[in-house]
């Protein structure tokens, strides 16, 4: 065995740390999108705001039952 033991591990424990992280941001972010749409806010706005196109907002939007 190469280099030190439980280098691997922790890399893998790194490694889900920072997805679990990415999901509960891409929640706040769906969350939000969410919030500024029922606040009357327009997709094109929410979009350019957000990096995101037009249809992704409102596929999002389509999701959640929100139009």
């Amino acid at each position: 065995m190469t280099g030190e033991k439980g280098v691997l591990e922790q890399a893998v424990a790194e490694l889900r740390t920072a997805e679990a992280a990415v999901i509960e941001a891409r929640r706040k972010v769906t969350a939000a999108i969410i919030s500024q749409r029922r606040a009357g806010m327009p997709v094109p706005e929410i979009a350019e705001r957000t990096g995101k196109t037009p249809i992704d907002i409102q596929n999002v939007l389509n999701v959640a039952g929100v139009s």
